[in-house]
């Protein structure tokens, strides 16, 4: 009889009607990863729930694909009596870690560097200016895998002021940041440059055109007096880290068990 495909509200405990599943450009999958439909991707696909009595905006919803029982009713009623679980049905999205756009799609990566770095760093803190830029962008997106967070790692050259997307799910609704990492130009003899305000405006711009939560700036180095009173006067939007918090999460956070 082929494949039903509904959509499950998790705060009504209840499926509803799937209106199309559509496939999506990287960018439209980052956008509504980044809103409250985020669990109602697969892959490239976008599972979209039908304008219907019942669903209400801010509901916590994902995808479901069904083999067995083929109708919304039938879904409901096995769900009801708890004849069916989770497992009888594939779901959509619910957790990944570590998430990279590769050939124009999202794959689930087992790290963002490789452990004999983060151990090298862990042994000699001395030797974070001297990590590269690619390496210091990987570094701060594994970190926060490491805080509890989900991370969109974007691709190089096109993120728009945004190097990667962290996640944490919350009791009602996903906390989700734009992160961008910079690890200033070395020069001779001298320390890495401080990072300038036009970086963390550039941040804060885009997690506001994003409609995000708020946005972080890490820098390898520190920040220039006028970075950090910009900063200043938006405590609930932008935070600022620098090379001492970056030290600090390297110390704190180690692999998970398992991993």
């Amino acid at each position: 009889m082929g494949t039903l495909l509904a959509i499950f509200c998790e705060n009504k405990q209840r499926f509803f009607k799937c209106a199309n599943k559509v496939e999506l450009k990287p960018d439209g999958v980052r956008r509504i990863r980044a809103s409250s439909y985020r669990y109602c991707l697969g892959a490239n696909f976008f599972y979209i729930p039908a304008e219907q009595d019942g669903l209400e905006e801010g509901d916590r919803v994902c995808w479901v694909r069904d083999r067995e029982l083929y109708s919304l009713e039938a879904l409901n009623k096995a769900y009801a009596s708890g004849d069916i679980h989770f497992s009888d049905v594939r779901i959509g999205n619910t957790y990944t870690k570590r998430n990279q756009e590769s050939d124009g799609k999202f794959v689930e990566v087992e790290r963002f560097i490789g452990q004999e770095l983060y151990e090298q760093l862990q042994k000699n803190p001395e030797a974070l200016p001297n990590v590269s830029k690619g390496d210091f962008e990987g570094l701060c997106a594994e970190l926060f895998v490491r805080r509890g967070f989900e991370v969109d790692l974007f691709r190089e050259t096109k993120d728009g002021g945004i190097d990667f997307l962290a996640v944490k799910n919350e009791d009602i609704d996903p906390l989700i940041v734009a992160v961008q990492c910079k690890q200033p130009d070395q020069r001779d003899g001298k320390p890495r440059k401080a990072l300038g305000r036009p970086v963390v405006q550039q941040i804060y711009g885009a997690a506001k055109a994003w409609d995000l939560h708020g946005a972080v700036a890490i820098s390898g180095s520190t920040y220039s007096r006028e970075a950090a009173d910009f900063a200043k006067n938006k405590p609930e939007e932008i935070r600022l880290h620098d090379a001492h918090d970056v030290l600090d999460w390297i110390q704190k956070y180690r692999w998970n068990k398992g991993e």
